[in-house]
């Protein structure tokens, strides 16, 4: 069966049991069983991750929460766009080296609600926006398509995010589940047809 390597963070976490249960006798997905982090990190880790989990025939992968995230202990405590788009750069030519059948993951908002906060990991929306942006152009730039997780979730984000304004709500894991399933489906078809 096609295997399915999805890579992120705490949000892919918590879709990865939804689009595997819709893929179930159809496709076996994995996932580091750690969270992907920031762009440094999964840069460092992917031999590692794809030698316990096999080579992938897809990957669909975002980073960007922990890299435009203030955190307080982290110096500086925003990873520059500069050096995100470089990262970004790098795992996309790694990933290459694997498979050709990559899609690209817009990363999710924060509710407008959610405070923003000096002493404790904040997010701003307008900065979370740019660093979409610097991706989308490397998408753009090497035909990745994309999966607009942000625009789903920014569609209802009472609905979408959790009390914590930054996690999936268990409809948002189910539905971010279902589209990512569906760029999966996308991206076969187009590959097949």
């Amino acid at each position: 069966m096609t295997k399915i390597l999805l890579l992120g963070d705490s949000i892919r976490m918590s879709y990865e049991p939804h689009a595997a249960k819709l893929l179930a006798g159809k496709a076996v997905v994995a996932g580091p069983a750690e969270n992907c982090q920031y762009s440094q990190f999964t840069l460092q880790s992917l031999d590692k991750w794809i030698s316990e989990l096999g080579k992938p025939d897809v990957i669909h992968w975002n980073n960007g929460l922990h890299d435009c995230g203030h955190n307080p202990d982290r110096s500086p405590i925003q990873i520059p766009i500069e050096t995100y788009r470089a990262n970004l750069e790098n795992i996309l030519k790694k990933l290459k080296t694997y498979t050709t059948l990559i899609i690209w993951a817009t990363t999710t908002p924060v509710h407008p609600q959610r405070p923003f906060l000096k002493d404790q990991w904040s997010w701003r929306n307008e900065e979370i926006d740019n660093f979409n942006s610097v991706a989308l152009e490397i998408m753009k730039e090497h035909n990745v398509p994309v999966n607009d997780l942000h625009s789903l979730v920014s569609s209802n984000f009472n609905q979408f995010l959790s009390e914590d304004m930054l996690h999936l709500s268990p409809a948002g894991q189910k539905n971010c589940g279902q589209q990512v399933v569906e760029s999966i489906f996308n991206l076969l078809l187009g590959e097949n047809s």
